[in-house]
């Protein structure tokens, strides 16, 4: 029992920081695909994607944690945390990957018809704010989990 613990622990803090580490890409894929570059917005779409299944295992395995450890009673902040993960998924859903696709439509029309720069601009910048709000759910979460050991 402690073994599968342990590796769904280790498998909980890998998935979060993939997450992470991929969200750092998104302000400057978006940058980058604003100023000209369509194959970027093709990657950034394989990011969303890559980070959605990234949060959904981490999800996944903070469950798992809490159904094997039999709960986690008189400890709130678990509960607290995995409730945030669950307004991450829901922010990576129905904010950051509407927001990339339409950026993504956009640069690939602006060959065709000339789109207004703002209107393109303002998407990349919706898609770095929401990274941003993101990454402080994100840092919240952290000191969640760590928040009986200080």
């Amino acid at each position: 029992m402690i073994l599968l613990k342990n590796l769904l622990l280790i498998l909980h803090v890998l998935t979060a920081a993939a997450w992470f580490g991929l969200s750092l890409r998104l302000g400057s894929q978006a940058k980058f695909a604003v100023a000209g570059h369509p194959a970027v917005a093709v990657d950034g779409s394989r990011t969303i994607s890559l980070m959605g299944i990234m949060i959904l295992l981490t999800f996944v395995f903070s469950m798992s944690l809490l159904m094997v450890g039999g709960g986690y009673p008189g400890q709130i902040q678990y509960h607290i945390a995995s409730g945030l993960i669950v307004l991450l998924l829901g922010i990576q859903y129905l904010l950051l990957r509407p927001f990339w696709n339409s950026l993504r439509i956009a640069v690939e029309s602006t060959s065709d018809s000339e789109q207004p720069e703002k209107q393109v601009a303002s998407r990349a910048r919706s898609i770095a704010m929401t990274a941003g709000v993101c990454h402080l759910l994100w840092f919240t979460i952290l000191i969640l989990m760590f928040w009986n050991r200080f």
